[in-house]
């Protein structure tokens, strides 16, 4: 049998948890022999990081969702390079997957579904997740009911949760101590997100929670890491709100677990979510989390278990449930411990086994 043969294409320029899913998943997929390359922009932040580990790239324009120019072009390298197996891992990538198979019975296309919100277009229904799609991989339930609720054969979609990557924090400074760095002493209590600067993401609801959590307990401060195209608008509520001793916009850290390591909670205000994997990380630290139902969250947090769920847009509920925490050292400790019962089922190991076993059944 002819050895399986994989290219992922991603049209993404930042690093974000779908991208650190599938770097892992190529470099892991490597070990086991099986051939992966990876099509994406050239000087995006996923090429930089294959390339430092010694993964095949293939660099394309990709420029938006209808590109047939860079369709062709990779259409002619799975003919050439006989590739079994096409995984768009993002949305933009999925239209430019389906020009690129069109009518090759030899290739099979996956495509990775990581947004909680309804297919709009009748278009996008009956082209872009119709049957020239062999699988749907949608990494919550929460994702799969949507899908299905939006006609979607329910037979080719396949629920695969992301995974805890560990191996990024055991190569990260253990001795960096960001409270030192940041000048907070052990009174602070430290209330950590870890998110892209985005409008899903909410960060509004999470100021304005901040705004009554503080002038209950003016030795909180709440770190914001990530960047995004809503960094002055979240800079401006900052401004507004009057919370600028008190919380502190990060940026982009590549040392994430320095953050996690210096915080006391988790919090996460989005909106809409797939699954989160910014909190698989936080449980990973065994920190309680305080987030919102949106999407595959309520998946990960037991509510009352391993945190406390909020339901969306909802910020004085949002401030209770962090100041519970707060004023409930003994709490915080539990149910930081308990997530890494939870944790257990949310291995990497899980997701690469998961996803190898749909490459080999539409292989066969």
């Amino acid at each position: 049998m002819k050895k399986l043969s994989v290219a992922h294409l991603d049209t993404e320029m930042s690093w974000r948890g779908g991208q650190k899913q599938e770097l892992e998943l190529i470099k892991r997929l490597t070990l086991l022999n099986i051939k992966n390359v990876l099509v994406c922009k050239p000087l995006s932040e996923l090429s930089k990081r294959a390339q430092h580990e010694g993964i095949m790239v293939i660099h394309l324009p990709l420029a938006g969702e209808w590109d047939v120019l860079s369709a062709l072009k990779l259409r002619a390298y799975i003919i050439r390079e006989q590739i079994n197996i096409v995984h768009a891992h993002s949305s933009h990538a999925h239209a430019i997957a389906l020009m690129a198979v069109l009518r090759l019975t030899s290739c099979k296309l996956v495509v990775s579904r990581r947004v909680d919100f309804h297919i709009e277009s009748f278009f996008s229904r009956k082209f872009k997740y119709g049957s020239s799609v062999d699988k749907i991989i949608a990494v919550s339930e929460a994702i799969k009911r949507i899908l299905i609720e939006d006609g979607i054969d329910f037979e080719r979609i396949e629920t695969i949760r992301s995974g805890i990557v560990t191996n990024e924090f055991e190569k990260s400074d253990q001795s960096r101590n960001l409270r030192a760095e940041l000048g907070l002493s052990q009174h602070n209590i430290v209330i950590a997100t870890v998110a892209a600067l985005a409008p899903h993401k909410a960060h509004h609801v999470l100021l304005k929670a901040a705004y009554i959590v503080v002038k209950k307990h003016p030795k909180v401060i709440f770190l914001l890491a990530g960047e995004g195209e809503m960094r002055s608008v979240i800079e401006k509520n900052i401004y507004n709100l009057g919370l600028e001793k008190f919380v502190k916009l990060l940026g982009f850290i590549d040392d994430i677990g320095a953050v996690y390591r210096a915080a006391d909670i988790f919090a996460l205000s989005s909106s809409e979510e797939g699954l989160c994997t910014s909190i698989l990380d936080a449980m990973f630290f065994n920190l309680p989390i305080v987030a919102t139902n949106a999407g595959g969250i309520p998946e990960l947090i037991q509510d009352g278990v391993n945190g406390l769920i909020v339901p969306v847009n909802d910020y004085s509920s949002f401030a209770e449930k962090i100041n519970i925490l707060i004023e409930n050292p003994t709490r915080r400790k539990t149910m930081g411990i308990r997530s890494s019962d939870i944790l257990e089922q949310n291995k990497i190991e899980h997701t690469i086994e998961k996803t190898l076993h749909v490459y080999e059944k539409l292989w066969e």
